[in-house]
């Protein structure tokens, strides 16, 4: 079976690469290649691929956010998720999604994932596609929108805050604070930074440093500081100031799009 592939990836050496392998696969033809989210959805919709390839971390939106556009389709493609990012991928893979690759590519490894496709292609059950992208979103759902509140704690009382109006999340010895636009509160869980991490990085929520958790919607300015490092600088009463670490930087600069 003929199988007609878009590539959505905003990393033009990844897109190369995997373009490349991919016109080495008989009978697989990279139709179109989408640089964003938006570009790829815009694709996906006029071109009617049976295969899409899809990075996670993306400018603006995420490749979640795709396959949750696709799913309206009238016949979704199969998702196979191409990325430097296993965490949330895995566990798609897990419950149902076609298929996972993590970069850098291997030409074995996209052949395996090929025939996977081509098999489910040629299943005669012809909801293979419409099954896999919806059990992959019930993943998406349950790991990536785990917060509508967060519970908190302030002089003994316990609030549950929209995470929307935490400007960002501090380590401070055994307990983590919560700061919004003028106010100070403590988690009220057992969370630690990386499951915070792990369960708002989809909600404009990105950590620059060990101890830091920052919303990037809050974030005022962005200030070079030195050896390569940068300042947060948010839009709370006091203007905090948050540092950078330096292996965070090329991150950061991907999450916005700089």
């Amino acid at each position: 079976m003929k199988i007609r592939c878009v590539i959505v990836d905003d990393e033009p050496p990844a897109v190369d690469e995997l373009k490349y392998i991919l016109t080495r696969i008989e009978d697989v033809e990279v139709v179109a290649t989408a640089g964003s989210a938006s570009e790829g959805i815009a694709v996906i919709e006029k071109l009617k691929p049976n295969v899409i390839f899809l990075d996670i971390q993306m400018p603006r939106h995420s490749g979640f956010y795709v396959a949750e556009k696709v799913s309206r389709l009238e016949t979704p493609p199969l998702i196979i998720f191409a990325t430097a990012y296993d965490q949330y991928a895995v566990q798609a893979f897990e419950e149902g999604a076609l298929d996972y690759i993590l970069k850098p590519f291997s030409e074995k490894r996209l052949q395996k994932s090929v025939e996977r496709a081509r098999k489910a292609l040629s299943s005669k059950r012809k909801d293979v596609g419409q099954e896999n992208l919806n059990r992959l979103l019930n993943v998406i759902e349950g790991t990536t929108k785990v917060f509508n509140r967060l519970p908190v704690e302030k002089k003994g009382h316990v609030l549950l805050k929209d995470p929307t109006d935490i400007f960002f999340f501090k380590a401070e010895e055994k307990k983590i604070q919560v700061h919004t636009r003028d106010d100070l509160f403590f988690c009220h869980t057992a969370y630690t930074m990386e499951d915070l991490t792990k369960k708002l990085e989809f909600q404009s929520f990105f950590r620059p440093h060990r101890s830091y958790l920052v919303n990037l919607t809050h974030v005022r300015e962005i200030i070079p500081w030195f050896a390569g490092r940068y300042l947060l600088k948010m839009k709370n009463e006091e203007a905090t100031e948050i540092p950078v670490s330096r292996g965070h930087v090329k991150n950061l600069k991907h999450r916005l799009g700089l």
